[in-house]
């Protein structure tokens, strides 16, 4: 298997659907509450990763949906690799998102998850967004089984990569 490091085509995808967020759609959605607008946007981010991520992946016939869709899967074939000792917060269950994510298991050591692409989160949809955390599904973990099958944020920033895994 051969693996890429494509942080940087996820970095410019990230700084695309935040600029468009920020400066155009956040100023009318979190005044008026407007939650299509935010399911609008989210459509149009689903195009955009497709065109500026997929596409380059050659990965432009995989299906990804709009992040507020409940059923979403991870995309297995982007994997994240975290420092060691990075924060990562858990969600409390693997059945659904409880909305709490604080897991006890929240420091990554080397190796010890497997953790795959979901989605970029923040804490509220409506306002400004920094796409401040990866969204991640925990495929696998030795020291923590428990852990395999559930979501997990992990902090953008220095140290984390995007590894593209692809056969052949």
């Amino acid at each position: 298997m051969k693996r890429d490091d494509v942080t940087s085509l996820m970095d410019s995808y990230r700084e695309c659907a935040r600029h468009l967020w920020n400066c155009y759609f956040s100023k009318d959605a979190e005044p008026g509450q407007d939650w299509n607008l935010r399911d609008d946007f989210n459509a149009i981010a689903v195009g955009l990763f497709r065109s500026l991520v997929l596409r380059k992946l050659g990965r432009e016939d995989v299906e990804v949906l709009p992040d507020h869709i409940i059923g979403r899967q991870p995309l297995l074939f982007l994997r994240l690799e975290a420092p060691a000792g990075s924060a990562i917060h858990v969600n409390r269950s693997a059945e659904i998102t409880s909305g709490y994510w604080d897991d006890p298991v929240n420091r990554v050591e080397p190796d010890a998850l497997d953790l795959r692409f979901f989605a970029y989160f923040d804490w509220w949809d409506l306002g400004f967004r920094d796409f401040a955390f990866y969204r991640v599904r925990i495929v696998g973990s030795r020291p923590h089984p428990h852990l395999v099958g559930r979501d997990a944020l992990l902090p953008v920033g220095p140290g984390v990569k995007v590894i593209h895994d692809r056969v052949g």
